[in-house]
């Protein structure tokens, strides 16, 4: 049975596999996108769970991303994970302003993600059940 459907969304192939099989391992659906735009429209029509979203991808910033799933009626409340490589003050307001959940920054510990998935996803479901 699966814990919940996953949006990976990072323009680094080798990320997304890493992710991907450690996510799989644990009993996630995964999906994934490789730049902005096929990231919104993936939310849009995949309807994830959570979402783990780079801030630098091609076709549209992750901050971009954002507020079109944020615009969006079915979207508006996806929760999302910033892991990515960029630390600095703008960003990290745009996350804020963006409603980001959790902003972890590369090189980062897979156990980290994961327990950070798992605390977002368990309180989510608690707030709708």
């Amino acid at each position: 049975m699966s814990k919940g459907k996953i949006l990976i969304v990072d323009d680094e192939p080798e990320i997304v596999k890493s992710i991907w099989m450690r996510l799989k391992a644990n009993d996630y659906d995964v999906v994934s996108a490789m730049d902005g735009m096929q990231a919104t429209n993936t939310a849009i029509r995949e309807n994830p769970d959570l979402i783990i979203l780079d801030i630098g991808l091609p076709g549209g910033s992750g901050h971009i991303v954002v507020d079109r799933l944020r615009a969006n009626a079915n979207t508006f409340n996806t929760p999302v994970i910033y892991l990515t490589a960029r630390t600095s003050e703008e960003d990290y307001k745009q996350a804020v302003k963006g409603k980001v959940e959790k902003y972890l920054t590369k090189p980062f510990k897979s156990d980290e993600l994961l327990a950070a998935i798992e605390e977002i996803l368990t309180r989510v479901e608690a707030t709708t059940s």
